[in-house]
């Protein structure tokens, strides 16, 4: 498996890790703690949050450093050329700074794995039951509209979506790609979203595009590609 097919797998499973001990929690939840439980899911989030900033900190490192790769062969014809342009290409690779909180998959992980660990019923500004005031604990990517709370990113790619379609079943919403490729070939997928109670199985019949929806996603969209600019703007800089 490649380097980067790893390091997707193992962000995947830290959000299925964190769905995981969310259901723990509802299943716990009749039984008093004083919140205990609640406080061991967000800290556990919180550290798995860290391990995604290093993980897709090299994954960046790695992909620079392919990239060098190829340029170094495509601008060689000897191996002594390519052995000197190789050591200064790769130098500066390594000294580069990555700067992974302005990323947009860092960013789309941080928000799926904060959503998870959320308690059912949380304010979207991450108030609710005691979670503190921090930067970093706000459940960012979730949009409220008319009492109803959804998130941008689609359930099963994790990605920011770009044709989003709401099930009418239940309300849930997810990218069009994303669900159309899964319900294909198998009539069994359920609604993907955590603690939703529709038993019904999707059905492409089921999905309805969202025009207040994709408005919003367009507006997240130009706001991720002005932080990508920023970004390469500090690294240049620095």
């Amino acid at each position: 498996m490649e380097f980067n097919q790893h390091v997707d797998s193992a962000l995947t499973t830290f959000v299925d890790n964190t769905k995981f001990f969310r259901e723990m929690v509802d299943v716990v939840s009749d039984f008093s703690d004083n919140g205990e439980i609640q406080k061991l899911l967000e800290e556990s989030a919180r550290l798995r949050v860290d391990h995604a900033e290093n993980l897709i900190r090299l994954k960046s490192k790695h992909q620079s450093l392919n990239q060098a790769m190829q340029q170094v062969q495509n601008s060689s014809s000897t191996i002594e050329q390519f052995e000197d342009l190789w050591k200064e290409r790769s130098e500066v690779v390594e000294q580069k700074r990555i700067n992974v909180k302005n990323i947009a998959e860092f960013k789309n992980f941080k928000k799926t794995v904060k959503s998870a660990a959320a308690q059912l019923g949380a304010e979207v500004n991450g108030q609710a039951n005691g979670v503190d005031q921090d930067e970093d604990l706000i459940i960012e990517g979730i949009e409220e509209t008319g009492g109803e709370i959804f998130s941008l990113y689609d359930p099963w790619s994790k990605a920011l979506m770009k044709n989003p379609v709401r099930n009418k079943v239940c309300g849930h919403i997810y990218d069009r790609d994303s669900v159309m490729l899964i319900i294909k070939d198998n009539i069994g997928i359920l609604c993907p979203v955590l603690g939703c109670a529709n038993k019904t199985y999707i059905q492409p019949a089921h999905l309805v595009e969202d025009a207040n929806v994709r408005q919003k996603v367009q507006l997240r969209m130009a706001e991720e590609i002005e932080d990508g600019a920023a970004s390469e703007e500090d690294e240049e800089q620095d």
